[in-house]
């Protein structure tokens, strides 16, 4: 999270969260599970990243004490944010006691004033949790969602028929993966309610975000296919390529020293070795991992926007 404020060191912000009993690290230092760090950075234009939040233009009062700030602590908790919400409203009502004037997710770019963030925090419900830290972002026609990596989950798109139809369906995906997680695979369905038809799932590579962003999700995003539309075949066991397909597909491109052609491509995953697991082992590996790896059935196209991030 991003919090402007009146600090200029790290170590200023450091010092005064511990009197309240928070431990924290200098950014840079080896980090541990469940550990914080912090930095602090320099930016004249802070306000301009504060303009929006989840429920649409933030107030003129909070971009005013925004602009006011020329610095900003930059704070990161090595845990899942579903399995430290508590702990980090804590952290936040610290910040917001030694003067810091907003929050930024800055896995979403999703702005907040402090009051509805924390209540979110400190209510214990997966929907709640999430709109403190997810946001959802229109892109030309397409509809997406933006931080779920925050849950170590996909985000969501879909093309838009309907704006608020859309909206709607898409946070429900995203709660129902949070508050229930599903072994949700690609060719697998969803529907919000039993009125709404099944749209079919599939994932996809993060194509918006480059890794070094902090919006990129390395998990995908699921693509809510048309209504009507089919998409890949379900499977379950799921035949798990181990070491992942990026990694070979990287590893040949590199001995290589040009792109792979789509038949060289299609017979290494082929030939690639294979292990038939549960959906929810072969998730579970992934979040081991940290990454999801591409579609075998759309190994092709995956690779075309995965190769360009790794270069």
């Amino acid at each position: 999270m991003l919090v402007p404020g009146p600090w200029q060191r790290a170590e200023e912000v450091i010092d005064a969260v511990s009197d309240r009993g928070i431990v924290t690290s200098v950014r840079g230092e080896t980090l541990t599970p469940k550990s914080i760090y912090v930095d602090v950075v320099s930016d004249d234009q802070l306000a301009a990243g504060f303009e929006w939040g989840r429920e649409g233009e933030n107030p003129g009062e909070l971009l005013d004490a925004v602009d006011r700030c020329s610095h900003a602590a930059l704070i990161e908790v090595a845990q899942r944010l579903d399995e430290c919400a508590p702990r980090v409203a804590e952290l936040g009502r610290a910040m917001q006691d030694i003067g810091g004037v907003a929050v930024r997710m800055e896995a979403s770019g999703s702005a907040s004033p402090w009051e509805p963030w924390l209540e979110r925090l400190e209510s214990d419900m997966p929907a709640a949790i999430y709109s403190a830290a997810v946001s959802l972002v229109r892109d030309n026609d397409v509809l997406f969602t933006c931080g779920m990596h925050q849950f170590d989950l996909p985000d969501a798109a879909i093309t838009m028929d309907h704006s608020t139809a859309a909206g709607d369906l898409l946070d429900s995906l995203c709660i129902f993966q949070l508050s229930e997680q599903p072994a949700l695979a690609s060719g697998h369905t969803f529907r919000p309610d039993e009125e709404s038809s099944r749209r079919v799932l599939e994932r996809w590579p993060d194509h918006r975000h480059v890794p070094e962003d902090g919006r990129h999700n390395p998990f995908g995003v699921w693509r809510v296919l048309p209504e009507g539309a089919a998409g890949v075949e379900a499977q379950d066991p799921v035949p798990t390529i181990v070491p992942s397909l990026v990694a070979l597909l990287a590893s040949t491109e590199r001995s290589k020293g040009t792109a792979l052609t789509k038949s060289e491509l299609e017979r290494l995953v082929d030939e690639a070795p294979a292990i038939a697991m549960a959906t929810a082992d072969a998730l579970a590996l992934e979040r081991s991992r940290g990454y999801a790896d591409i579609e075998p059935q759309r190994a092709w196209e995956q690779w075309q926007i995965v190769r360009t991030t790794l270069t």
